[in-house]
């Protein structure tokens, strides 16, 4: 590894964690306008509208939530594989962290 180069862990675990949270809440969203609708809102005009975006925004909502989602698979290796590195090479020296 070139100087300077240097993985947080934390940080990793941090991002995998809103990558997460985003998708939910995209998901969730679109779950919400979905129920509304027809019987919600008690206008027809607002009714037909929410149900023309919902039908617009499904398919495209839900490519953004699975690329999101292996996004955050794939992140989650890569943290993972920092991890085990780090840990083989602490290891490595004979310690758990600490100096001999």
């Amino acid at each position: 590894m070139g100087a300077g180069f240097k993985v947080e862990l934390t940080e990793l675990d941090a991002l995998v964690r809103e990558l997460h949270r985003s998708q939910e809440e995209m998901r969730s969203a679109l779950n919400a306008l979905r129920d509304t609708g027809p019987k919600t809102t008690g206008s027809k005009e607002l009714d037909n509208a929410c149900d023309e975006f919902h039908d617009s925004w499904d398919d495209a909502i839900k490519k953004i939530a699975d690329g999101t989602q292996i996004i955050e698979d794939k992140l989650k290796q890569t943290r993972d594989t920092y991890r085990d590195a780090e840990a083989a090479i602490r290891d490595g020296f004979g310690g758990k962290g600490g100096a001999k």
